[in-house]
């Protein structure tokens, strides 16, 4: 039988990429639908200013797309900006997306950049499957450019729900009482890695303090 605790750290990475900020379901049809993320950001500097796309990248993003496989994702190298690319067969929707994302940017902490609404090329598409919109007859697409700068890792994730209308995975109470078992799990095997340690350390200790006694011993024998 495998050892308990392998299995059970074998389960935590699963249980932390279904649960946590950024596990959310994008929203069905009618509302517009995310057709395509694209995140840029500096990966080869680690200062205040990237820190927010590195967390939504390492964090938010893993989950999102656990629970959203087929929404295409991309990161690059590049200048930081988040680009999100929406569909839908109502205009009106598309329009209603600026509106209700400047709720959150009314201090000016962000710069999001709308385009106008454009329809859908039908014979050109590259989208790997045919959305739901596009399925249902004439569709029109908008897209959104986020400029980042050194907000806070939180308000960018709330930025993307407000415009995505994405809602939190609703959490199982087994799951979740699960997750509570692992960490008292995981804290109880640390207190008890510590405790051996501790053991171990005096025991060598006491082999040091012996073996320093019997040369000492020696030495004296030696001078007589």
């Amino acid at each position: 039988m495998v050892n308990v605790l392998k299995r059970m750290r074998h389960l935590q990475p699963l249980f932390a990429i279904r649960h946590g900020e950024g596990a959310a379901i994008l929203p069905p049809p009618p509302l517009p639908q995310l057709t395509r993320l694209s995140l840029q950001y500096d990966r080869q500097q680690w200062n205040k200013s990237t820190r927010p796309a590195r967390i939504f990248h390492k964090e938010h993003l893993p989950r999102l797309k656990y629970h959203n496989p087929g929404l295409p994702i991309t990161v690059e190298q590049g200048p930081g900006r988040l680009q999100l690319t929406f569909e839908s067969a109502d205009q009106e929707a598309l329009n209603e997306l600026e509106s209700t994302s400047l709720e959150t940017s009314s201090d000016g902490e962000y710069r999001a950049t709308w385009s106008p609404i454009e329809a859908k090329s039908q014979a050109g598409s590259e989208a790997p499957t045919p959305s739901p919109a596009s399925s249902a007859g004439s569709a029109f697409t908008r897209s959104v450019e986020l400029r980042l700068g050194p907000h806070q890792p939180g308000s960018l994730w709330n930025w993307f729900q407000t415009a995505t209308k994405c809602e939190p995975f609703p959490e199982n109470p087994e799951e979740t009482a699960q997750m509570d078992r692992l960490k008292e799990f995981f804290a109880q095997a640390e207190i008890d890695r510590q405790r051996v340690k501790a053991g171990m350390d005096a025991i060598r200790k006491q082999k040091e303090e012996l073996k320093k006694a019997r040369d000492a011993a020696a030495r004296m024998a030696n001078e007589e």
